[in-house]
């Protein structure tokens, strides 16, 4: 078989929530319609607190027996005592698996190779999770975003690492590390919380609403603030995509236009190893909110392309 590009995250943060009132508990917390979810299905969310900050941003799944949430490395024990802190009579019993399974990362046009793709035709681009074979090993694969629509998390448990990287090797498969997803994901837009998000952000000025937001689903924590957002139709800052031209910034670079500071980069990409061209993920501020703004940083110059999102 020909090299195929994946890439080996490794622990990554996945919460189960099991019991009775699972469904109820998680609602409580998510931005996005998650009670109604069939088994098997899924869909992108934050994870709010009380004044609609974001606690976490990933990708939230129901199994026959839990809602299991994956998101970006350290939020897993955020993300349970939360639950457990609005948990009062309800059966619901937040499980932190991170030490349990590595995350390998792969493009939809890789998952064929690997004969890991979802069973038919109509099961593409959903966010949806089913049990597979990679070579001789039971693994689970969920559907997400990362690398733009059709992306798959493999969760391969940490016990049958050994037999997976043989699978690897046996077979010509090129992986890469966390360093080169980054990359890629930069290159698509899709923001990284930890990197691009933290709490100190609202939901909205990650500029997902379509997909991570319901307007719809009821209350939960945070909703009045993120519903009082929606009503205004607007935010004094959100994440988009830049086109860096000159000297390669580092994260956390400003750009100014008209003498004031309208934008901060929080992950960078590289376009030729040795070029002076880059992708950015970065807060805009409302001036250069639409494609085509420009702003100058420090031995370069940033062009919105885009909202950041994948």
């Amino acid at each position: 078989m020909k090299s195929t590009a994946i890439y080996r995250l490794g622990q990554l943060s996945i919460v189960d929530v099991t019991g009775a009132d699972a469904a109820a508990i998680v609602h409580n917390v998510t931005t996005n319609e998650v009670k109604k979810l069939a088994v098997g299905e899924g869909r992108e969310t934050f994870i709010t607190d009380v004044r609609g900050k974001t606690l976490a941003h990933g990708f939230l799944y129901r199994h026959e027996d839990a809602f299991r949430l994956i998101a970006s490395s350290g939020v897993s024990a955020v993300y349970a005592a939360h639950l457990d802190r609005y948990t009062i009579r309800e059966d619901a019993v937040p499980q932190i698996r991170d030490e349990q399974f590595v995350v390998f990362a792969v493009p939809s046009a890789s998952a064929v190779d690997l004969g890991i793709q979802p069973g038919g035709d109509d099961a593409l681009g959903k966010i949806q999770s089913w049990s597979a074979k990679w070579g001789d090993t039971d693994v689970v694969v969920y559907q997400n975003r990362w690398l733009g629509e059709g992306t798959l998390a493999v969760l391969v448990s940490s016990d049958d690492l050994p037999s997976i990287e043989q699978w690897i090797a046996a077979n010509d498969v090129a992986v890469g590390g966390m360093d080169d997803f980054h990359q890629q994901r930069v290159a698509v837009g899709f923001p990284w919380y930890g990197l691009d998000l933290t709490d100190a952000n609202l939901p909205q000025e990650a500029d997902r609403d379509d997909l991570a937001v319901s307007f719809t689903k009821g209350c939960y924590l945070g909703q009045e603030t993120v519903a009082r957002l929606d009503a205004l139709g607007q935010v004094q800052k959100k994440l988009v995509r830049w086109s860096i031209q000159g000297t390669i910034p580092t994260a956390g670079a400003t750009v100014d236009a008209a003498g004031k500071t309208v934008g901060r980069l929080t992950s960078i990409a590289r376009i030729e190893p040795q070029g002076d061209q880059a992708a950015a993920i970065g807060f805009a501020r409302r001036s250069h909110f639409e494609p085509g703004a420009v702003a100058d940083g420090d031995g370069f110059q940033a062009t919105v392309i885009g909202a950041a999102e994948a």
